[in-house]
């Protein structure tokens, strides 16, 4: 047993449930959906050894990430491309989610982790655990489409590690760089220059602009 039979079991099994809903680019562990002003990204990630010895598990086992990446929302550095598309990994992308097992045979430890044994005996469940999860995946990433429902999450809602994450506390310098350029992106300018101007003032974007003007043409 090894993590290439775990390759090609989300090959065999998830990748085809992912083409069905618009997914259109993959690697062994990766999954990419491009889908007009967002991208959506889904990541089987692995263990080397020594992790999984820490973690008391098999290098073979997996958790699993989802990310949604705004292209509307320039970014702080540049992000790979390939073909002319850009592949961000997830942890680039502005919201960010690991899922949680309902697989409660593999033990109440490490519940984001597929705990796949040595013999590989449990691997179609876990791979399975996984599938039937993907409505749900879905829906998290259908409800950051909506520009307005992605800003009233940056203005109202704090970070959830268990449900949606990765945009900073609020108030934080990048929560409000990303409240500038997501209501710039509504139409919402006033708003938008409130939030980039608490973003120069932050002086953490020194790199990037110097004032809100410069800011909103990095969007331009």
């Amino acid at each position: 047993m090894d993590s290439k039979a775990v390759n090609k079991e989300i090959r065999a099994r998830i990748w085809p449930l992912l083409k069905d809903i618009g997914f259109s680019r993959f690697t062994p562990r990766t999954a990419w959906r491009y889908r007009g002003d967002k991208i959506d990204v889904l990541n089987f990630q692995s263990f080397n050894s020594y992790n999984a010895s820490v973690l008391g598990i098999t290098s073979f086992s997996f958790c699993v990430n989802l990310g949604s990446y705004l292209n509307y929302v320039p970014s702080k550095w540049p992000v790979k491309v390939k073909d002319g598309q850009p592949i961000p990994n997830e942890a680039e992308c502005h919201f960010r989610r690991r899922l949680m097992r309902s697989v409660t045979s593999l033990g109440k430890e490490h519940a984001d982790i597929w705990n796949v044994d040595e013999q590989g005996r449990n691997l179609l469940w876990c791979i399975q655990d996984v599938a039937e999860q993907l409505p749900d995946v879905e829906a998290w990433f259908d409800r950051l489409a909506d520009k307005s429902e992605v800003l009233a999450i940056l203005l109202n809602q704090d970070e959830d590690m268990n449900v949606l994450w990765g945009f900073g506390r609020n108030p934080s310098p990048s929560r409000s760089y990303l409240a500038g350029y997501v209501a710039l992106a509504a139409g919402r300018l006033d708003l938008a220059r409130m939030k980039l101007e608490e973003a120069v003032q932050s002086n953490c974007f020194k790199e990037q602009f110097g004032d809100v003007d410069s800011a909103i043409r990095r969007a331009i």
